[in-house]
């Protein structure tokens, strides 16, 4: 009961804001690819590829909601290397929505809609499907302004909507709220993002989830008014048991190529056993 009042708080959180503008709302849509590569510590290499399609909508400045409904791919192989590690050789957890090509959305220049969703994969093994669909949303509370940084609150939910029959989600709902900071100084802009994290399959044996904490810490940078890079580091607490906590650092950059079009690519290199150990994605995006 009292996750579904905490679900029913943040869905009421992103939906009763108040003050909507009198023009008319402004929508982005936009389609991309991700793929993550790693062994988190085991004797095996599992990859993640993951084409989500995104659909944001920002009435004004201070509220902005985000909808990402991924198609997700995994599969493993054995590796040369016998690695050794608390979790059991024959299978792993995947997080299978930490992308960062998520436009307009919640996490600003870091941390996006879909990190969270957990799946277990085995050896050998390769499924494809629906993933957990994710809401995201966040207000600003104050904007950036010659004295004050800009300072938002954020709400997350996971609809589980990926078949955890393939090993491709949980089966259940998680959700949490986090804060975000960040401060525009002249063509530089530091930023950082935290959220806390309920996952619902935690009474899951086999899953072994954890409710988890995230958080992104990095720095901004506008080249023109069409161009800005991102350089920021994303680390947490352990999301699955056996499973190390995430440490990473990703690069992600923005290119408004033409008007209402844009184009965002990341890099990510994994820093602890909790990561992949490497990962890249690209999204093109259409305002409307």
């Amino acid at each position: 009961m009292s996750r579904l009042l905490g679900i029913l708080a943040v869905i009421i959180l992103l939906f009763t804001m108040p003050t909507f503008a009198a023009d008319m709302p402004q929508f982005s849509l936009g389609l991309g690819i991700d793929y993550v590569k790693g062994d988190f510590n085991t004797d095996f290499t599992s990859t993640c590829t993951t084409f989500p399609l995104i659909f944001d909508w920002i009435p004004n400045e201070r509220l902005n909601l985000e909808l990402n409904v991924p198609f997700v791919k995994l599969s493993s192989g054995k590796t040369s290397n016998m690695a050794t590690g608390s979790m059991a050789s024959g299978s792993m957890a995947v997080s299978t929505g930490a992308t960062d090509n998520a436009g307009t959305g919640a996490g600003g220049q870091g941390m996006m809609g879909g990190a969270g969703a957990g799946v277990i994969l085995s050896s050998g093994e390769s499924q494809s499907g629906l993933g957990d669909i994710t809401l995201t949303g966040a207000y600003n509370l104050v904007l950036d302004g010659d004295g004050s940084p800009n300072f938002a609150v954020t709400g997350y939910l996971k609809f589980p909507t990926a078949d955890e029959n393939k090993g491709l989600g949980t089966g259940a709902f998680d959700w949490g709220p986090g804060l975000s900071l960040s401060k525009r100084l002249g063509d530089w802009q530091p930023f950082s993002e935290a959220r806390y994290v309920l996952q619902g399959g935690s009474s899951r044996e086999e899953f072994g989830a954890r409710n988890y904490f995230l958080a992104d810490v990095g720095l901004g940078y506008a080249w023109s008014e069409n161009l800005s890079n991102s350089l920021f580091c994303r680390l947490g607490s352990s999301a699955f048991a056996g499973l190390a906590a995430p440490l990473e650092m990703r690069l992600k950059t923005v290119w408004g190529f033409r008007e209402n079009t844009s184009v965002e690519f990341y890099l990510l290199k994994g820093l602890s056993n909790g990561s992949p150990d490497m990962g890249a994605g690209i999204s093109f995006f259409v305002a409307f």
